[in-house]
């Protein structure tokens, strides 16, 4: 009795062990991997360049140490491209009449550039308020009165010849007879336009204004085109000068206090991301403006545009120095390289003729440094000259 029980205990403990590693062996299967990767590099074993002595001669090679510098510390903000108050204006008509071009073939539009002094209009004062019946008999008294001028000249010629005139009344006689003509000629000029029934005909007899651009700068907006009749004082043109430009900086107010404004700002496109495009703008004093709901006030920073870089209205972005200092890593702009990503790199002088490509974080550009987040140790040579050079020689598109 005894026996059977062993044998049915050591039958159940085979089966457990034959069990217990069916169970082992299929824990030890693993699903495929979703991906693989052939020729994995990691940054860390990124390529080593070794030139031979020709080659860094030929390339030019220079190299800088890493530093740690205490710098100026900066803040980035948000700001607004603005005309400064006092350079535009708005051109008004100074009388009603008919706007015409002053030139053949001139349009003028909204984004031209123009120049202070150019004549943008010619207007055509208004005719009196006479129909064109009271206008061809004023055409007909004009035709009667220098026919009286003609005869009156013509018979002051012949006394002077007989020597019973003078020559003052010659003269008095042919004055009379040039204001005749032309009184003549702008009662004419009056009938043909109102005739035609087109006023923006170019009549050179009829009494007309140029009215020009006040200052240089940039057509903003146009009110009235050429053929359209005003009244006095209607607008016609908006004109912004935009060089220089003013910047509204807003700024919270608690950090007003660590903003040093005595300082200038650096000024960049939001599309430049990698900072090459930064540019110099004075602290201004400008009228106090703030935003009593976003708790901000406005600092403003003038900016030369000559090249009309900025527009009215765009934003960019402002870097501010603060009053505190602060300890960076720079590196000298000229060693930075950016791929197709934007990423940031330098290649550091490992050993003699030995150069590796290190990733680095610019955060911002001060002059001729770089202000980096992240790169190579203090002291630590990247070339700066022939930088370029290497990146092609490692893609295969070098010297």
């Amino acid at each position: 009795m005894m026996g059977a029980y062993f044998r049915c205990l050591g039958l159940l403990l085979m089966l457990a062990g034959i069990w217990g590693c069916s169970k082992k062996a299929e824990t030890k299967e693993k699903p495929p991997p979703p991906a693989e990767v052939q020729n994995a590099v990691k940054e860390t074993d990124l390529t080593t360049i070794t030139l031979t002595p020709e080659a860094v001669k030929r390339l030019g090679i220079q190299t800088a140490p890493v530093e740690q510098r205490v710098l100026e510390r900066t803040r980035k903000f948000g700001g607004e491209i603005a005309a400064i108050a006092g350079r535009s204006v708005t051109l008004t008509a100074p009388l009603s009449g008919t706007l015409l071009a002053p030139e053949n073939d001139f349009t003028l539009s909204a984004g031209q550039e123009i120049t202070k002094g150019q004549p943008l209009y010619r207007l055509l004062l208004a005719l009196p308020e006479k129909d064109l019946l009271s206008i061809r008999e004023e055409a007909e008294l004009r035709r009667v009165e220098l026919d009286l001028a003609q005869a009156k000249v013509k018979r002051s010629r012949q006394l002077l010849e007989d020597k019973a005139g003078s020559v003052r009344q010659l003269e008095e006689a042919q004055a009379e007879l040039a204001g005749a003509k032309t009184a003549l000629r702008i009662a004419e000029a009056r009938m043909k336009l109102l005739k035609s029934g087109r006023l923006d005909l170019p009549v050179d007899e009829l009494p007309s204004l140029i009215i020009k651009s006040p200052i240089e700068g940039i057509i903003q907006k146009v009110y009235a085109g050429v053929g359209q009749t005003v009244t006095n004082a209607a607008a016609l043109v908006e004109i912004s000068d935009v060089d220089p430009i003013w910047i509204r900086v807003p700024v919270y107010v608690g950090e007003l206090a660590v903003i040093d404004t005595e300082k200038p700002a650096q000024v960049y496109s939001l599309a430049d991301f990698t900072g090459a495009g930064v540019f110099t703008a004075e602290f201004v004093k400008a009228p106090l403006s703030a935003d009593s709901q976003a708790s901000t006030v406005d600092l403003f920073y003038e900016l030369s545009n000559a090249e009309i870089t900025y527009r009215p209205g765009q934003k960019v972005g402002v870097g501010l120095i603060l009053k505190e200092l602060e300890e960076s890593l720079v590196v000298p702009y000229a060693s930075i390289l950016y791929d197709m990503y934007g990423s940031g790199w330098v290649y550091e002088n490992t050993q003699e003729r030995v150069y590796v490509r290190r990733r680095v974080k610019v955060h911002h550009v001060l002059g001729e440094y770089a202000v980096l987040t992240r790169g190579p140790e203090v002291g630590a040579q990247v070339v700066t000259a022939g930088a370029a050079e290497l990146f092609g020689t490692e893609f295969g598109i070098g010297k």
